[in-house]
């Protein structure tokens, strides 16, 4: 799921609670319309930290690789044999 597709379904539960028959039915499809706004807010979170994870871990592996083989360059001498 995504946040877009969550609050779509946001969407529709707060028009079934303009529709709902009676104070007890509408009081059903907001606090269904609460529970979908909690869950796009912790899937925003979700996709923010795997992305600062993911971040991270490409980070730790460029400093790692930069460290175990120095780079040459057009003005390095050659490597002797």
């Amino acid at each position: 799921m995504t946040p877009k597709s969550v609050d779509r379904k946001r969407g529709n539960v707060s028009e079934m609670a303009k529709r709902a028959a009676s104070r007890k039915e509408k009081l059903i499809f907001l606090r269904l319309q609460r529970s979908w706004n909690r869950l796009a807010i912790e899937i925003e979170d979700a996709q923010a930290n795997l992305a600062t994870s993911k971040a991270t871990e490409l980070g730790d592996a460029m400093d790692v690789e930069s460290l175990a083989a120095p780079r040459r360059d057009a003005l390095d001498p050659p490597p002797s044999q």
